[in-house]
């Protein structure tokens, strides 16, 4: 007999949902996982993997980074998943943003950028209600 254990990290829903609808929008050129430092860095306060993928093949990890997105800053971290401790600090020559989709549009390609500004609204809509029925940054 198999035992699943889920554990919750705790966010606030204003957190939560404004990174859900940013992943949402920017899912047809990125691909997201949860980040290892997601449960230590506070209620109000998420943090994202992600990387450009605009194939059907998995991402390479070592093409992730991530992203610290609070209700009103978004950057990307210095700090990755393999490091031995989460350190707050901006990756060099990137900028802050106001939401996780503008910090992903800062890095990506043309054909990124594309793809994101024609996605149609129903799928759009689907990744959203789909992001907030399995939580997946919030259950680890």
């Amino acid at each position: 007999e198999a035992v699943v254990s889920t554990q919750s990290t705790g966010k606030e829903d204003e957190i939560e949902t404004l990174v859900y609808e940013q992943m949402a929008l920017a899912s047809s050129a990125y691909a997201f996982s949860w980040s290892r430092w997601n449960a230590d860095c506070g209620e109000k306060r998420m943090i994202v993997r992600a990387a450009e993928n605009l194939s059907t093949q998995p991402v390479d990890e070592d093409m992730r980074k991530n992203y610290s997105c609070e209700p009103q800053k978004c950057y990307t971290l210095k700090c990755t998943d393999d490091d031995d401790d989460l350190f707050d600090e901006k990756l060099e020559e990137t900028q802050f943003h106001p939401d996780l989709f503008h910090c992903l549009k800062e890095g990506a390609s043309s054909d990124a950028i594309a793809a994101m500004s024609s996605t149609p609204y129903g799928f759009v809509d689907n990744i959203s209600t789909w992001l907030f029925a399995t939580k997946v940054l919030t259950f680890s």
